[in-house]
């Protein structure tokens, strides 16, 4: 369970990111992975070398970050959200970019600038069935790409469509069904509204709104994949930007806010707690990465262009998960 959203602030600066939503950590923590970091593909065995520096939210297992979300330093970001219906090929296809499923977001944000130069790459992907270790299974995934241009898309590969890539235009992924439901389903919610409902007459009984805030009765509330989907889609489509300072990055973590799961509220069917971990922000144009945890409501941010990016060497940064109080008196 995940929310990604992309978002567009008042200076016109793009902005990434997500909720993670689970009921365990998994070591994350912000990593920069600069431009001559080198890793061993786990398909062919070969070394290869990234051209951008990279920043994100990882777990770095063997000197290798897997990343559930990040952007390089020309502006170009991914993020893996769980999905089910995800499939994976048994072997390597001959002129084929053969990778397993977690290496994607460093391929993609390690190797292109942007979407317009990623596109005619991604007929030739070929995700295989490897996992990463005995003790780190498979994956399943499907990812939200996005750069500084504002466009998206969502690359999905289930056994039955195959590897299919959508063009996102409302900014957002949420999890299972598959992205084009998603976008169908938002159908169901066109006369959701901002804006107070007048009165209305039923026979001789005219009908005022109880108070304010109605405009939006019917818009979900719960914690599912769609509901979240829906209810995110529209307070991004809604969303007022002001010419004030940080002010992308506090609407961004409102939204977020708005889908994120507190303790208690959903029980996974093992009978554990799923709480949203963390939820993170990135700046496209500034290559900076910000994140707040469950545990701690501070704003943490990474600059990755103050690092040394012609480096070789990860970068692994705190993940500062006890709560800050600013005490005044």
């Amino acid at each position: 369970m995940c929310t990604a959203l992309s978002l567009l602030t008042f200076n016109k600066e793009h902005l990434f990111g997500r909720n993670m939503d689970l009921e365990y950590t998994f070591g994350q923590t912000p990593v920069v992975v600069p431009r001559n970091y080198e890793y061993t593909s786990k398909v062919s065995g070969e070394k290869k070398q990234i051209k951008y520096a990279v920043v994100g939210m990882a777990s770095v297992t063997d000197n290798f970050p897997l990343f559930a979300e990040a952007i390089n330093e020309e502006g170009l970001g991914c993020a893996g959200l769980n999905f089910p219906d995800a499939y994976w090929e048994e072997g390597a296809k001959e002129g084929m970019e053969n990778m397993p499923p977690y290496e994607l977001i460093l391929w993609i944000t390690g190797n292109f600038a942007s979407l317009e130069e990623l596109r005619p790459y991604l007929d030739k992907i070929n995700l295989v069935a490897i996992p990463f270790s005995e003790k780190l299974p498979l994956p399943t995934l499907h990812w939200m790409v996005t750069d500084k241009t504002g466009k998206a898309i969502v690359i999905e590969v289930t056994k039955k469509d195959g590897f299919k890539v959508y063009e996102n235009k409302v900014g957002v992924m949420t999890n299972a069904p598959a992205f084009d439901w998603h976008t169908t389903n938002l159908r169901q919610y066109m006369n959701a509204t901002p804006v107070q409902p007048t009165s209305a007459n039923w026979s001789d009984l005219e009908l005022t709104p109880l108070g304010s805030a109605t405009g939006g009765i019917g818009l979900p509330g719960d914690f599912s994949s769609p509901s979240r989907f829906v209810r995110v889609a529209f307070l991004r489509a809604q969303i007022l930007m002001e010419d004030i300072k940080d002010d992308g990055i506090i609407e961004f973590f409102h939204i977020l806010n708005n889908v994120a799961m507190v303790k208690g509220s959903v029980i996974t069917k093992d009978g554990k707690d799923e709480i949203t971990q963390y939820s993170s922000c990135m700046n496209l144009e500034k290559g900076l990465y910000y994140y707040k945890t469950y545990n701690n409501n501070q704003v943490n941010m990474v600059d990755m262009h103050k690092e040394d990016l012609d480096s070789g060497e990860i970068k692994i940064f705190p993940y500062n998960d006890t709560q800050v109080v600013n005490t005044l008196n």
